[in-house]
């Protein structure tokens, strides 16, 4: 079950060719369709990563009141733990041969699935309008240093960048994984060139003055739990593109692959936003692109806004792809072009808010604060679920609606809904966040933030109680058996 033979890797099958449009959606993708290699998601989390939002992110670690080294170490640990929960969760697609928020059919049953599923959407649509926020700044920024001064510059600068990161979605799997490996040499090139100005304008001493002080225990607890919000943040999409791999591909493979290539890039950008918030004193504000031309040479401000568009455009590709199973998903009657026009519309309204009423920073951390509440607990249930069944899951049941194996009680598998539930609860319990801190970890403890930890932990602990008792669940885990699933 471990390996899988060579002669099952079709290569470039009909319904999934890079540049023509993808046949398939949320339907299990059939045995005859499957392709590909564990090797295509360690370049292809590098491209969806390095980018400028997640530059953004390892500044924040910094903001949090810490000193640089502080900061450094909150963002080795908490992508460490993060990049191995998405490496987790994206060894379910194989098996399953569905998208990864699908997976939840078998955790909460086809009707209680609705809750994760609409929340994933939402996270989805949030994380689709974040980074078109930026690239619009960066391409809003170069059309103005080429003369365009027009009040509409905005407006023209979102409606490209959407225009371009929906047609990618339109085409779907095989041209992301494509277009997303040879983004990721150009943007690691230019973003290390990027490091390379930045560095020297980042002295010891500057460091230093920077919370001189270090920070508490309590403030890197909140720094790195922030770092880690945001590679778990893409658990619920992960299995979106390992779904067509071979059924018994490795998911040790897959989850290196996956986990390691979201980590190498993570690390990449997050030092290099953490030392160029040291050369600005310790912000980079709510305009994080026009901090830009303070230390880079007037020639590399061109590639490097280019380097800012496309790597928006290429992490927000899956986003919009993601996104538009998410609607597919809770059972909407619409085709997946659709979908994707109702995201580039959402964008748009989510556009005008920060335009007119947001602060990019604060909204930015905000988001990633509460995005952990739920995907954690989300994510330990579904890996928990995962090993229980031992990877074996009764396929023929995912599409089926009023019966079947993920039909459970009147649709509604209780164990997942309770475990999701205890799970979020107990997250903002331990939380001390910025965003939301709770009574007891703000004036009876009075330190840290242990909202994933303790959110991880309980849901999975408590799904795994509940669930080993059901008769429902070993049903389900016979009938796989029984079936060859």
């Amino acid at each position: 079950m471990e390996n899988y033979d060579r002669r099952d890797v079709h290569v470039g099958v009909d319904a999934d060719k890079a540049w023509r449009v993808e046949q398939h959606a949320i339907d299990p993708i059939p045995i005859t369709d499957r392709h590909g290699t564990p090797a295509e998601l360690f370049k292809m989390w590098i491209g969806v990563n390095i980018n400028y939002v997640v530059v953004v992110t390892g500044a924040l670690a910094l903001s949090q009141g810490l000193s640089l080294w502080q900061a450094l170490m909150a963002i080795l640990v908490g992508n460490l733990l993060g990049c191995f929960v998405l490496g987790l969760t994206s060894i379910m697609g194989p098996r399953t041969g569905t998208s990864g928020i699908m997976t939840s059919r078998s955790s909460f049953g086809q009707l209680g699935s609705f809750l994760p599923k609409a929340v994933s959407l939402v996270s989805a649509l949030s994380w689709f309008s974040i980074n078109s926020v930026v690239a619009t700044q960066a391409l809003e920024s170069l059309l103005k240093m080429v003369g365009f001064q027009s009040p509409a510059v905005v407006w023209v600068s979102l409606a490209i960048i959407l225009a371009t990161e929906t047609v990618l979605a339109i085409f779907g799997h095989a041209t992301i994984i494509v277009a997303e490996k040879w983004i990721a040499v150009v943007l690691a090139v230019l973003f290390g060139c990027l490091a390379v100005f930045v560095l020297p304008h980042t002295s010891f001493a500057m460091a230093s003055a920077i919370n001189h002080d270090g920070g508490s225990v309590s403030k890197w607890l909140i720094a790195m739990g922030i770092i880690f919000a945001y590679p778990i943040s893409w658990a619920n999409f992960a299995s979106d593109y390992s779904r067509y791999f071979p059924a018994h591909t490795s998911w040790k493979k897959i989850m290196l692959a996956a986990g390691g290539g979201q980590f190498v890039a993570l690390m990449f950008c997050e030092v290099i936003g953490a030392l160029f918030a040291t050369a600005l004193g310790g912000t980079l504000g709510d305009d994080p692109v026009s901090q830009l031309s303070r230390f880079l040479p007037a020639w590399f401000i061109v590639p490097l806004l280019l380097a800012i568009i496309l790597g928006g455009i290429a992490a927000n590709v899956p986003n919009c792809y993601t996104a538009g199973l998410g609607l597919l998903a809770l059972r909407i009657p619409i085709n997946r072009i659709t979908s994707l026009a109702i995201i580039a519309l959402f964008t748009l309204a989510f556009r005008v808010v920060t335009v007119f009423y947001g602060q990019f920073f604060d909204m930015y951390q905000a988001f990633l604060n509460y995005m952990v509440l739920w995907t954690a607990p989300w994510a330990a249930i579904v890996i928990v679920d995962y090993f229980m069944r031992g990877g074996r899951y009764p396929t023929d049941a995912w599409m089926k609606w009023g019966s079947g194996a993920y039909w459970y009680g009147a649709g509604i598998f209780w164990p997942g809904i309770f475990a999701l539930l205890i799970g979020i609860a107990t997250s903002l319990l331990f939380s001390n966040s910025p965003t939301y801190a709770s009574p007891l970890m703000h004036d009876y403890l009075g330190w840290g933030d242990l909202s994933f930890e303790c959110g991880l932990l309980s849901a999975g602990l408590m799904y795994f109680v509940l669930a080993r008792r059901s008769q429902l669940f070993r049903k389900t885990v016979d009938y796989a058996s029984a079936t060859g699933s």
